[in-house]
């Protein structure tokens, strides 16, 4: 048995096989088995370009100069307590995205989560009241590529919901990160940075580890993720993770049972439309009760000098 999901719907995983599977399929009372599959991870201004800029100063939100209308309560609140549930491959706590702006109240008392300690993540450094809640599931992985065994970096990872791989810090900043002020990359386009709800809460749920430098992100975790995450009182769930197509039919896939169950909940879940294109029929999340994102056009360019027969130069 790996896991027991038994807080937002019934269900296990465990190592079966394939008589052992055949036989409990014919139970009555069993609606679907199906076999662990493994998903992947998906990969500044684009919350102006889509309208919800506001500009932060004398520590103060207030209306974009470019904008020519009134302030919604949505954008003055910038996401005030909404909880961001956020599967992916852990966060490193450290980052100023993940630390308490001014005015964040106390942790909302409906809050059931915890901040789970782990291989160099300590509740009382790594959690506050920006990022609440914390936790790592890792059985599936390691019943499929062996274990992970603390202070051994030999698959350059930490038992923890510590991001080595980079890619969760990377969409919880994206989606939650608090306003950082001076912000830059190597005093390049100094700035403020800031995700699209900077005074929501982030709740951490680690599925996705490293493996040959790629993240990898088993059902079995995912689910378990989704049954702890609907316990612990999250209001939205972004995860940009999938699998290849051809997709899995809806009952045959942990990702689309676990966000059916949280819709039925009232909770969005938000997946990417994945990496692949431009073919035809390669999103990767297409659940009807779900929301599934991808890039559109954007408001800039990048410019380039090119060199021509070493004489003159053009910007492309």
């Amino acid at each position: 048995m790996l896991y027991s999901y038994k807080h937002s719907f019934s269900g296990f995983s465990a190592k079966l096989n394939t008589t052992q599977a055949a036989t409990l399929s014919k139970m009555k009372q069993v609606i679907s088995i199906f076999k662990s599959k493994e998903l992947h991870l998906h990969t500044t201004r684009s919350w102006d370009f889509m309208g919800l800029t506001l500009d932060y100063y004398n520590n103060k939100l207030v209306q974009a100069p470019a904008l020519n209308r009134e302030i919604s309560p949505l954008q003055l609140a910038y996401g005030h307590d909404v909880v961001v549930g956020i599967f992916d491959t852990g966060i490193w706590p450290e980052s100023a995205s993940f630390q308490e702006g001014c005015g964040m109240k106390p942790i909302p008392s409906s809050w059931k989560g915890i901040c789970e300690k782990g291989e160099e993540f300590y509740p009382s450094t790594a959690c506050n009241r920006k990022l609440i809640g914390a936790r790592y599931y890792l059985q599936g992985f390691e019943h499929t590529y062996g274990r992970i065994t603390n202070s051994n970096h030999e698959r350059n990872e930490y038992k923890s919901a510590r991001d080595f791989i980079g890619h969760g810090t990377h969409t919880a900043s994206i989606a939650s990160g608090s306003i950082v002020t001076n912000a830059s990359f190597f005093n390049f386009g100094l700035g403020i940075a800031r995700g699209g709800a900077p005074m929501s809460r982030i709740a951490v749920y680690k599925v996705c580890w490293n493996q040959d430098s790629e993240g990898k992100c088993m059902e079995e975790d995912i689910l378990a993720a989704f049954d702890d995450a609907l316990h612990d009182g999250v209001n939205v769930i972004s995860a940009s993770f999938g699998g290849t197509p051809p997709l899995s039919p809806f009952f045959a896939s942990s990702a689309d049972i676990g966000s059916f169950h949280a819709s039925q909940l009232g909770i969005n879940v938000v997946f990417s439309a994945g990496n692949d294109g431009p073919s035809p029929s390669l999103v990767a999340n297409v659940a009807p009760w779900s929301l599934s994102v991808a890039a559109s056009s954007i408001d800039r360019t990048f410019p380039t000098q090119l060199l021509i027969d070493y004489f003159f130069s053009i910007t492309v």
